[in-house]
């Protein structure tokens, strides 16, 4: 296991014990040395992610939680539905596509219900129910559900699925998009399969409603000027799609 692997499945244990663990429990757990912890916890702590004590860490009490996908699907409903508007239109059949777990990528999802010369490849098990009675292919990346993001499929088989796909585009939404142009999401675990998505995609749009603009979280996914496409649904997007010479406004 690498070692940002293995800061993911402590952040993972962290949260799911709810308290203090110990060196030798993530040692026992996660069959790595006690050298080996020791630096992804510094590692760790140098993020603000934890905090260490003797034997071992907690959770610092500013790590940003994870909002249910439930609740999400709820929030910035119209900005959502315009955003997956503009995405569907750039949408081609034959079209190899990625969506990743996002609220705004299931919107997009109910844009192409019926559409059928499509492949949707996908870690979003709602946008799997969803599309189950269409005729598009859909693939499913695998991995195991999330503890905190529940409609989420994460880890190393996910991860490789979409690094053995290529696609024409991927779609992603994120936490933030930051003062500075930063990409900023709150859950380790996704960050890494995104970044699979985004690596094997010749193109890569990014869906943000405005209410995500200037927030800050504590993981970084990739910077404004590594997108091809910003979707909003109002011109606040503009201040910030400045921050790159190459990403396009929709």
């Amino acid at each position: 296991m690498f070692h940002k692997e293995r800061e993911q499945e402590i952040m993972s244990i962290l949260k799911a014990a709810n308290g203090f663990v110990s060196v030798k429990q993530l040692c026992d757990t996660l069959f790595a040395s006690e050298s080996s912890i020791r630096r992804d916890l510094k590692a760790l702590e140098q993020q603000g992610l934890v905090k260490r004590s003797y034997g071992g860490a907690v959770l610092e009490n500013n790590y940003s939680n994870i909002v249910t996908f439930n609740h999400r699907t709820r929030q910035n409903v119209n900005a959502k539905r315009e955003i997956a508007q503009k995405a569907a239109a750039l949408i081609k059949d034959g079209d190899i596509i990625f969506l990743d777990q996002s609220s705004t990528a299931f919107y997009l999802a109910g844009e192409l219900i019926d559409r059928s010369s499509l492949t949707v490849v996908t870690n979003n098990i709602e946008i799997m129910m969803l599309l189950s009675n269409s005729k598009i292919r859909l693939i499913s990346s695998g991995g195991f559900l999330s503890d905190e993001n529940r409609n989420c499929l994460i880890g190393g088989d996910a991860q490789r699925t979409f690094q053995n796909i290529y696609a024409d585009v991927a779609f992603f939404s994120v936490k933030t998009v930051s003062e500075n142009g930063a990409v900023t999401d709150c859950s380790p675990e996704e960050v890494v399969v995104r970044n699979a998505m985004l690596k094997n995609a010749a193109k890569k749009v990014l869906l943000c409603d405005s209410a995500k603009f200037g927030g800050k979280a504590p993981f970084k996914q990739c910077k404004l000027e590594d997108v091809d496409i910003l979707i909003s649904e109002n011109d606040q997007a503009q201040y910030f799609a400045a921050y790159s010479d190459r990403v396009k406004l929709l």
